[in-house]
């Protein structure tokens, strides 16, 4: 009989790589499953931790005028509870209103529509053919199953809403009253003077930019829905207090948030102005607030140092709106700043930060190997030579040509 072939070297090496592949998708398949399945306990865990993170500075403020970190915590948490309870009474009535009116806003968008484009009349008329189709009554029985009603799944669903809003504000509570309880369990388990320095110098690093960029954001935010509410007012629009509160949430979901609002703003100005054209003028200040706070106000206040790469924006705001719906859209960019200077700060991680970044200046060795590897004139393998050298750390970067 033969002996069977001894397994080659590229074998060998191959094998390994693709175990460890296999055991990453496993990894990230138990992730999502485990994220999702538990979104009524992680989410509100999470945003206790922003919120923690965003009044971090006021609590050390307070425990300056010599106040007890719990009493601090919940002078805090009452004020935000106060806010937002007072802010929903006023505007639970107009979404209400605005809830019944739905079916008559949708017909009188339809209608004014006609006025841009002249393709909406033969879509309607097919619409109502098949409408006129499906409501023929048939000629044998049918049984209906009711299905549980709106009531009833609304009853549900604000149960489970208020016990997440009660461990969120629970949690925030013990985390706000804890103090500086993590710098100390940090101090107490790393071995060395040096390993306690460099830790509590990272922790801290990453505390204070996360909680300044926070805290910043949500003030920039709350100036810019009273701006867009004083504007949408100003031009007439109904219920300027309700796109005030739609400005200051949907800006915490870059790009994406200013687009919605946006198109929120125009739909409504359809409804309740004469003319298509005139409905342009409330989306059009909407949509030069927000470009001007995204292009001069945010990078003045928090700086360039931690905007974002928009498509990672994008993607990040897809998966956790996919994943938890409308909680996911509002911590998509927090989550994800936290990674980046959590990254920024952790050594060996400044890679991953960086790939998270928005577009920075490059070294002039980098724009010229760039610049090089993308001329058309260079066969594919100098391309590559060229990049191999300048890679190398111990030798310089060659010459290449302009």
């Amino acid at each position: 009989m033969t002996a069977p072939a001894s397994a080659t070297p590229d074998a060998i090496k191959t094998a390994p790589r693709s175990h460890s592949w296999a055991l990453v998708g496993i990894f990230w398949i138990m992730a999502l499953s485990v994220l999702t399945i538990a979104q009524g306990l992680i989410v509100p865990i999470i945003t206790a931790m922003m919120l923690a993170l965003i009044f971090s500075p006021v609590r050390r403020a307070m425990d300056g005028f010599g106040l007890p970190s719990g009493v601090s915590a919940a002078i805090i948490l009452l004020t935000l509870v106060g806010v937002i309870g007072t802010l929903g009474y006023f505007v639970s009535g107009a979404v209400q209103d605005r809830l019944t009116d739905i079916p008559q806003m949708v017909q009188e968008v339809g209608d004014k529509l006609k006025e841009l484009t002249g393709t909406v009349q033969p879509v309607m008329e097919a619409t109502e053919q098949i409408q006129d189709i499906t409501t023929q009554k048939p000629a044998t029985n049918v049984v209906t199953v009711r299905e549980p009603g709106f009531m009833a799944n609304f009853t549900d669903n604000v149960a489970v809403m208020f016990g997440q809003v009660v461990i969120c504000l629970t949690l925030a509570f013990f985390l706000i009253a804890s103090g500086d309880l993590f710098y100390e369990k940090l101090v107490q388990v790393m071995p060395t003077l040096k390993d306690k320095r460099r830790a509590l110098a990272v922790a801290r690093t990453i505390e204070n930019q996360l909680s300044a960029y926070l805290l910043t954001i949500t003030v920039i935010n709350f100036a810019l829905g009273v701006a867009i509410g004083l504007t949408m007012w100003a031009l007439g629009m109904p219920d300027p207090i309700l796109f005030a509160i739609a400005g200051f949430l949907l800006n915490y979901i870059p790009y994406i948030g200013a687009m919605a609002g946006t198109g929120i703003s125009f739909l409504v100005a359809l409804v309740t102005f004469d003319s298509a054209t005139a409905a342009l003028v409330p989306a059009a200040c909407y949509l030069a607030l927000t470009s001007f706070e995204g292009q001069f106000v945010t990078p003045v206040m928090v700086g360039r140092r931690l905007k974002l790469n928009a498509v990672v924006v994008f993607v990040s705001f897809a998966l956790w709106a996919w994943l938890w719906s409308f909680m996911g859209m509002l911590l998509s960019t927090p989550m994800l700043l936290t990674m980046k200077v959590v990254s920024d700060n952790v050594p060996g991680m400044a890679g991953f930060g960086k790939f998270l970044a928005d577009r920075d200046d490059l070294s002039r060795s980098d724009r010229r190997i760039l610049k090089f590897i993308f001329r058309r004139d260079v066969p594919l393998n100098k391309r590559r030579d060229a990049k191999s050298a300048a890679d190398d750390d111990a030798s310089p970067v060659p010459n290449l040509p302009a």
